[in-house]
């Protein structure tokens, strides 16, 4: 398959580029973007970002991200970064597909199952390990969480008698809170395991990569593949949250870039942006480099690797 030596990418991280989010999870997309954007040397980077940022990036700055998004689709490429809320990931990927661009990430179908938690269960639950799920109470003390929803908004342990509609109700396992951040193409290679800073059930940062004794990481691996190979369409980035206890539990599939690949230029020295446009082609080899630890975390303030609206995303070196 022939590429022009410098490829049009059009890359959109919703919160960025001018949509509506909390203010504690704006800062994460930010981070994202900021990462990835400053990877892609390689390419022509066609996109815009809300008016907060127009120093940030040389960009243009929108007023009507919907309509500016509109604009920007006879790119030959695309990478589309947004939240699983109200389907906003699968909407904007279907507009990129019907679009004829190139979409270096995961299909709208693939989208569509991993945004719905309880589609998802459905799908894997006989395929993979996963905790008790339903749409009724699952014990005396559960977690009830909204089938469609990311960064851990809306989330509680509780113990109500009855679950309302449009939410779940997911066995509480205790255990450790990871993820995994792979590259999906002709194999599924892994690029890292995480350790999740997670906060009454909030995003809080990450430390990259986490250390775990050979036996485990081989168990977390194993299983996450297998979800990932249980759902059509998984291709480019993709994030597997795990809660690793006496054995792994598959929480979520992110079909799209998750905040740890912030680090990975520090802790991997890798450009991720030109991993995944490779990927794209055939063309990703097993990584082999020896990490330098890094920890992320998200504070309030104006400091650290990007802020916005009170928060930053700091990086701590780890010896």
């Amino acid at each position: 398959m022939k590429r022009k030596s410098k490829p049009e990418i059009f890359y959109f991280e919703f919160a960025t580029c001018g949509g509506e989010t909390p203010d504690s999870i704006l800062v994460e997309g930010l981070g994202m973007f900021s990462a990835l954007y400053n990877d892609f040397d390689f390419a022509e980077v066609k996109s815009f970002v809300r008016e907060d940022f127009k120093n940030l990036f040389g960009l243009p700055t929108t007023d009507n991200w919907e309509k500016s998004f509109e604009n920007c689709l006879d790119a030959e490429y695309a990478l589309i970064i947004a939240p699983e809320d109200d389907f906003l990931l699968f909407n904007l990927t279907k507009k990129i597909e019907k679009a004829g661009l190139k979409n270096l990430g995961c299909s709208s179908k693939a989208i569509g199952v991993t945004s719905d938690k309880w589609r998802l269960y459905k799908k894997l639950k006989r395929k993979v390990n996963m905790p008790k799920t339903s749409k009724k109470p699952v014990g005396d003390l559960f977690v009830v969480k909204p089938r469609v929803s990311c960064g851990g908004e809306n989330i509680k342990l509780t113990n109500i008698a009855e679950i309302e509609e449009g939410y779940i109700a997911q066995e509480y396992v205790k255990g450790d809170s990871i993820s995994l951040s792979f590259i999906v193409g002709d194999d599924v290679e892994l690029i890292s395991i995480n350790k999740q800073i997670i906060n009454d059930f909030r995003y809080g940062g990450a430390i990259v990569p986490l250390k775990i004794e050979a036996e485990s990481q081989k168990q977390v691996v194993d299983e996450c593949i297998k979800a990932i190979e249980s759902v059509k369409g998984l291709f480019g980035y993709v994030g597997v949250d795990v809660v690793l206890s006496d054995i792994p539990y598959i929480i979520e599939i992110n079909a799209r870039l998750t905040t740890p690949s912030i680090l990975f230029r520090d802790v991997y020295g890798i450009n991720l942006a030109e991993i995944i446009f490779k990927n794209y082609y055939g063309e990703i080899k097993k990584l082999n480099v020896k990490p330098k630890p890094f920890k992320l975390v998200k504070e309030r303030g104006n400091h650290g690797f990007v802020h916005a609206k009170g928060f930053s995303l700091v990086k701590l070196p780890l010896k």
